[in-house]
């Protein structure tokens, strides 16, 4: 039995559009990123991913600074956080930016636990950007979003591929929080 050859054309024969800005947040996070930010515990990697996720939601600088070229609702999973200290946090950032929470377009999940590895919720995951329509996906932190063994090359693979698809087919930015 033949297998039939994946579709190609003639890179010549694509038609050029205009490139979109490709920064959701200039110098600092592409538009159309799957990515990680990483470091050691406590060195404030979710003080991080929240003010991107404020200024995403806010159109407001990132850091006081970093202009937000891809301003839009943000979707945001704290694994660690309880949905009170969720609030407590991003309210602090809002407070020393002299923001009010309600004009952030921020929205959380509240489900006690998401499995990336698990494909039901991977699928509710999808629905739920689907719903929101976010700019970011935020989720923080990668270690307790799946039971994979990090030293398991195949098995993340598996799981960042389900997210850059998950990328693709929304438009959206997506940030791991990782230990």
């Amino acid at each position: 039995m033949s297998v039939p050859p994946l579709p190609t054309t003639h890179i010549a024969e694509i038609v050029p559009r205009p490139v979109d800005d490709p920064w959701l947040v200039r110098s600092l996070w592409p538009a159309s990123a799957v990515g990680l930010i990483g470091g050691p515990p406590k060195c404030a990697k979710t003080w991080l991913a929240l003010d991107l996720a404020l200024s995403v939601a806010s159109n407001t600088p990132c850091l006081g600074t970093l202009t937000v070229e891809s301003p839009g609702p943000v979707l945001l999973y704290l694994a660690e956080d309880s949905l009170q200290s969720a609030r407590a946090r991003v309210e602090g950032i809002c407070e020393h930016r002299r923001l009010d929470l309600r004009r952030a377009d921020l929205h959380l999940i509240t489900v006690p636990s998401l499995r990336l590895d698990q494909d039901h919720d991977k699928q509710r995951l999808a629905a739920t950007v689907e719903k929101v329509q976010p700019r970011l996906l935020l989720l923080d932190p990668f270690v307790r979003l799946h039971r994979s063994d990090e030293n398991d090359s195949g098995a993340i693979s598996a799981i960042l591929a389900d997210l850059r698809a998950l990328q693709r087919r929304f438009d959206v930015a997506v940030v791991l929080v990782h230990v």
